[in-house]
């Protein structure tokens, strides 16, 4: 009875220890694995967020765009010598407008009429010229609306400093209005600033242009912010939803958070901007607008990645904990003889933990819409799906013990099994494109192989092979080579018309692209890269066909003027490429592509490392090429004479410089 009472207390200390292990090993695998998954949510998150970021930027980049093109139609008015004079003639005098000063009476209706002109011309809502009282000098309109208060103070301002202003965006009749005001200064001697031009832009049309530029999620959506330093005294409350009939104020959590961050905000998740809900949401600022473009993805989007992305390692690491366990019942057992039975029992227990966990986990595998299955270097099927059951039509139960020879075509067979001894001799994994006759067609798969080792007592007796991954990349291959074709034949339609612009230019861009590929392939550039400057050359040319053409083939020296025409080509080039999905930065490439390192480019001025390497790439090849070319008032340089040119100039990367000098030494010049 001692006996017994001893191996009942053992028994309870044995039931205790192992309730013991079983929670601190459950604690610890929930612990480790809540770490793996709150890393693995992060990729996500990082990963979701470089495509926002890159979304952001390019969006910002074209308001920025369309900004520089306003400033230039503005510019038109403001520094026109019609308008300076009619302003200088004004200054100082007491007439509140054009109409009353009558030495000017005759020329009022015809500047009034190209004022006119003007505003249909750059879809203005309104444009006026304002004097330095505030009033309304001369107006497009011929019953123009009063100016409103903050208009007038505006105006003064301008004046008074001498630099451009903008008023936030306001809701009127016609629309979301954005007031601009640029100094008009007097003809003679520039001094001083004798009025105030006012244009009045219609912003929401072409705020919903750039909206609709693909998203990297569906269900995302873009708004546009401004601060509005106008709209309140309360810190924190000058930030607003651009939207109709006018702006609507932001919740002040979201707008002290953009006040702080001058109009930026990380990827993270917070209240939406127009509808109740959390969103995830990112946010860049356009320089110098005081406009921020806002992207917001429905936070149960992402969620539902992270959640995709962190199952499997919930049923690794549960199962990896019932493994555990298996394996300390049966030590117990088998250290315990006198309790097998009651550790049977428990291990029939365990054993239906298991399988209904093994049950779970198949029901998630035939639930993907890949086929899955694990083959060994023989081409023995060990595990399957019901996807690929259903991709070889067969049933999933008459695969089992089967080879892959006995399913697919033997040649689709033999490259399947020659991949996966490859797989499992090295040990890394590897991946292929195959075409197989489904249900429906050929289709094109992608077939990726994670190598596997079964254990074993001995090394030869283990068996060893590859998971296999089959996913149909038909449909998204067939779009790619569609994209890719309409790429091909949109270049070639520039080239093929480049000679009608300059016949000088005759075969320009296609040299200009077959150096960009030797160049590229000799500094080692990654393949987007290489891409973008080859494409970046054979479009190179494109925005000089909007330049008049007498300016192009002019032998004698080109005026101020036709220089600041000729120059407009990279813009012209990037407003017809803006709306071309290259899904590589082609369009800011040719618009950079005369910028200089020391500054001194067209048209931003930008400098360094502002400039795109592959702007610098074919700035560099340009130079070259044009130096070496024809032209109709000079005859090409020779080879080492450019060369020389470009060697030592502060303008250009000489890190490419001596590339190309390297490259040209190895071939024809």
């Amino acid at each position: 009875m001692q006996r017994n009472q001893q191996d009942s207390k053992n028994t309870r200390f044995l039931w205790l220890g192992g309730l013991a292990l079983a929670a601190v090993s459950a604690a610890a695998a929930i612990s480790l694995c809540s770490m793996r998954v709150d890393i693995r949510k992060q990729e996500v998150l990082e990963s979701y967020g470089s495509s926002v970021s890159a979304w952001l930027e390019g969006t910002a980049s074209s308001v920025a765009l369309w900004e520089d093109e306003q400033r230039a139609l503005r510019l038109r008015i403001s520094d026109s010598e019609t308008y300076r004079l009619f302003a200088g003639d004004l200054y100082g005098l007491d007439a509140p407008s054009a109409e009353k000063a009558p030495f000017l009476a005759d020329d009022v209706p015809a500047i009034r009429r190209l004022l006119k002109e003007y505003m249909d011309f750059s879809g203005l809502n309104d444009a006026r010229i304002i004097g330095s009282s505030g009033s309304t000098l001369l107006s497009s309109q011929s019953a123009p609306a009063p100016l409103s208060a903050l208009q007038q103070k505006a105006a003064q301002l301008v004046m008074a400093s001498g630099k451009p202003m903008r008023l936030p965006v306001r809701g009127s009749t016609s629309g979301l209005m954005l007031d601009v005001f640029e100094p008009v200064r007097a003809l003679e001697g520039g001094e001083p600033v004798a009025a105030a031009f006012m244009s009045s832009h219609p912003v929401l049309p072409s705020l919903a242009q750039f909206s609709a530029r693909p998203k990297p999620e569906e269900l995302s959506e873009s708004f546009f912010l401004q601060r509005n330093a106008f709209a309140s005294s309360e810190p924190g409350s000058a930030w607003e939803l651009l939207m109709a009939p006018k702006p609507r104020a932001l919740d002040s959590g979201i707008a002290h958070e953009l006040e702080k961050s001058g109009g930026e905000l990380a990827l993270a998740l917070r209240p939406s901007v127009s509808t109740l809900g959390s969103v995830y949401s990112a946010a860049r600022a356009v320089p110098g607008s005081g406009w921020s473009v806002i992207l917001e993805t429905p936070a149960a989007v992402l969620e539902e990645r992270m959640f995709r992305a962190a199952l499997p390692l919930y049923f690794a690491w549960g199962l990896g904990w019932a493994a555990f366990m298996l394996f300390f019942l049966l030590v117990w057992w088998m250290g315990i003889g006198r309790r097998q039975r009651a550790v049977a029992q428990e291990l029939r227990e365990l054993h239906q933990l298991v399988s209904l966990q093994k049950e779970f986990l198949t029901r998630v595998k035939d639930s993907l819409d890949m086929g899955l299955l694990m083959v060994d270097v023989k081409g023995g099927i060990h595990v399957c799906n019901a996807t690929f059951a259903a991709l070889v039509q067969r049933r999933e139960e008459e695969l089992a013990g089967q080879r892959v020879y006995d399913c697919m075509p033997p040649q689709d067979a033999a490259e399947l099994v020659d991949h996966v001894r490859r797989v499992a001799l090295e040990q890394k994994e590897d991946s292929f494109e195959i075409w197989h006759d489904a249900p429906g067609g050929k289709r094109l798969f992608r077939v990726s192989l994670s190598p596997y080792r079964e254990s074993a007592e001995t090394e030869r007796a283990a068996l060893s092979g590859a998971v296999v991954t089959m996913k149909d990349v038909t449909e998204f291959r067939r779009r790619a080579e569609r994209a890719r074709l309409q790429q091909k034949r949109l270049i070639e339609a520039f080239t093929s018309v480049e000679a009608s612009a300059d016949p000088y230019l005759h075969g320009f861009s296609r040299r200009m692209a077959d150096l960009a590929e030797r160049l590229a392939v000799h500094m080692g550039l990654e393949e987007d890269s290489r891409t973008t400057a080859v494409m970046g050359a054979q479009l190179s040319q494109l925005g000089k066909f909007f330049v008049p053409r007498e300016l192009l083939t002019k032998q004698g020296r080109l005026t101020d003027e036709e220089m600041a025409e000729l120059r407009r080509a990279p813009e012209h080039a990037a407003r017809m490429l803006e709306g071309v999905d290259f899904d590589l930065p082609v369009a800011r490439t040719l618009h950079e592509m005369y910028e200089n390192l020391d500054g001194s480019g067209y048209p931003r001025g930008l400098k360094g490392e502002e400039i795109l390497f592959e702007a610098r790439f074919l700035a560099v090849l340009n130079a070259y090429c044009a130096m070496v070319s024809d032209r109709a008032y000079r005859q090409g340089m020779s080879s080492s004479a450019a060369l020389a040119e470009l060697r030592g100039s502060p303008r250009f990367d000489q890190r490419i410089v001596s590339a190309l000098e390297q490259v040209l030494s190895k071939g024809e010049r």
